[in-house]
């Protein structure tokens, strides 16, 4: 559903550089009759030729060479499509190679002390090139996540040899490890087709490049052993080899983390650490709180879609959490006898609902002195509704209005649906972020606000029946939110846009359709949506240029 002036934008997705795509309704009937004018024949969206993002990189080298930390984060900041990092538009500039061979030279010169624990063989025993061609060949399949070709041998084996008459293995060991991380193949994600050239026509991916995908999508880095050998003898494109492997990776803890970030990319949290708030008003704040918020949300959504029953209505409706430190005071709740972080911790019902009650999503989206019911309100319609919004004019003065110790935050922002110019979008956000009054700027329930008691009426106007309507307070909130078949629906697109690191098209209709069909059948399991991502046509296929017929 498109909003009144809100054109060139889908779900928070602003096109500008995709503006060749033509967008995909957010309408079931559109989507079917999108998918039928398909008549049977294949179709998949364009697919862009994407940088890794920082916490990809900074897996990949964990998980290549055992460097930990986040050597990466010395990059410029990752390019967003809508709330996710995809640097699928973002160009290269000198400053961007810089960087990638300063972090290839940081990276190697520390896996250097470990040469002898990921060479396959002793590098200063071999005086030829036997055991250096195959570190070059192991090591640059996984960098790769491809077998090389036998030029991209030859010419990383000639750097071990340059290196080795300068400084010995070791260096050579090293220049083989600079010269893989600055090199494309491992730079850029590899969505190749089985003919291995551009295509305008879907062909499935080959076995490599389905399991460089799938890994990333699951685990945010590199495939493993596994992986690989299923992409080597080409088992992985079967489909019940290929939803196995989901089963597995999502048993393993890389994927908790790759949960916790999806959910935390999708509502905005990561710029909390850096929040400023009053310290008058709110002492209690500072950079270990806001580190406990997300530490907080990072297990309960691992907690909800690995480990517990996996349902979207659980993540937005739960009256349980994982708090720690400072949490167990903004929840007014008592540390259980024995407790230690990690424990799940029952809070009041009547107060809490899910991840929208969390302390780290009232926080991220408030202002350093009061709440911010137009930042909680646009999270809502934009990334739980998948309803775009209009940007606001040049010209409005985009300050929240002071507070004072009389009014309330509702009676201070009345202005915007007062004022003309601002009512026409305001009025789909603020009657939604209103719900939210009874938690302050750190996420405190509070009971008055201003000389009387809060008022968290709210409505949601502009949306399908069994969502629209008015509501009392955040856990009525969620409760709407919870039980909206808009809501699931926007839900599986946004992991579909986290997955492939674009936004649907007309041409991913079928594909759409098919996740919001499972994922309704599935009672909103979060766990069947992951799997019928990965086994959906836009997952298992590529296209590289645009064909005439469909864009």
């Amino acid at each position: 559903m498109l909003l009144p002036g809100c054109e060139g934008r889908i779900g928070g997705w602003d096109l500008g550089q995709e503006s060749h795509v033509r967008p995909l309704p957010n309408d079931p009937t559109a989507i079917a009759e999108a998918c039928e004018t398909n008549d049977g024949v294949l179709h998949v969206g364009v697919t862009r030729l994407r940088r890794l993002t920082r916490d990809q990189l900074n897996n990949a080298v964990r998980d290549l060479v055992g460097v930990e930390g986040r050597p990466a984060d010395a990059l410029a900041p990752d390019e967003r499509m809508g709330p996710f990092h995809s640097n699928a538009i973002a160009p290269v500039t000198e400053l961007l190679v810089q960087q990638a061979a300063e972090l290839a030279a940081r990276v190697a010169s520390e896996a250097e002390g470990r040469m002898d624990q990921i060479a396959p063989c002793s590098l200063p025993d071999d005086e030829g090139t036997t055991c250096a061609t195959e570190l070059v060949e192991r090591l640059g399949q996984r960098a790769y996540r491809r077998p090389l070709e036998a030029n991209e041998i030859q010419g990383l084996v000639s750097l071990y040899e340059l290196g080795r008459h300068s400084g010995g293995a070791s260096r050579g060991f090293r220049l083989v490890l600079e010269g893989m991380l600055q090199s494309p193949s491992f730079l850029y994600h590899a969505d190749v087709g089985e003919s291995g050239v551009p295509s305008a026509t879907p062909e499935p991916m080959d076995g490599y490049g389905l399991a460089s995908r799938l890994s990333f999508f699951l685990w945010n880095s590199i495939p493993d052993t596994e992986l690989v050998d299923l992409a080597a003898d080409s088992s992985l494109i079967e489909r019940d080899v290929l939803a196995g492997q989901v089963g597995r990776m999502l048993q393993d803890p890389r994927a908790g983390a790759t949960i916790a970030l999806f959910h935390s990319q999708w509502l905005g949290l990561s710029e909390l650490p850096k929040a400023q708030k009053d310290h008058a008003l709110f002492p209690a704040f500072d950079e270990e709180m806001a580190n406990a918020m997300l530490n907080e949300t990072a297990r309960f959504t691992d907690h909800v879609v690995r480990q517990g029953d996996g349902l979207l209505s659980t993540l937005l409706t739960a009256d349980y959490t994982f708090p720690e430190g400072p949490l167990f005071d903004v929840y007014d709740v008592e540390p259980p006898d024995g407790f230690t972080p990690g424990d799940q911790v029952s809070l009041d019902p009547s107060r809490r609902a899910g991840i929208l009650t969390q302390a780290a999503f009232l926080a991220r989206w408030s202002h350093h002195d009061q709440t911010s019911p137009i930042h909680r309100g646009i999270v809502v319609r934009e990334n739980l509704m998948c309803q775009p919004l209009s940007p606001p004019p040049a010209n409005v003065a985009n300050v929240p209005p002071p507070v004072d110790d009389v009014t309330s935050t509702r009676e201070r922002f009345a202005q915007h649906v007062a004022d003309p110019g601002c009512a026409g979008c305001h009025r789909f956000i603020d009657p939604i972020g209103l719900g939210f009054e009874h938690y302050d700027a750190i996420g405190n329930y509070r009971a008055t606000d201003g000389l009387g008691e809060v008022n968290a009426a709210g409505e949601i106007t502009g949306a399908r029946e069994d969502l629209a309507g008015p509501y009392y307070g955040g856990v009525e909130l969620a409760k709407k939110l919870a039980g909206s078949s808009e809501v699931a629906e926007c839900v599986a697109n946004q992991w579909f846009r986290f997955a492939l690191g674009r936004i649907e098209s007309l041409d991913d209709a079928c594909s759409i359709q098919t996740l919001h069909d499972a994922f309704k059948a599935s009672g909103g399991n979060i766990r069947t949506l992951l799997s019928q991502v990965a086994l959906s046509d836009a997952f298992r296929h590529v296209r590289l240029t645009a064909s005439e017929e469909r864009q």
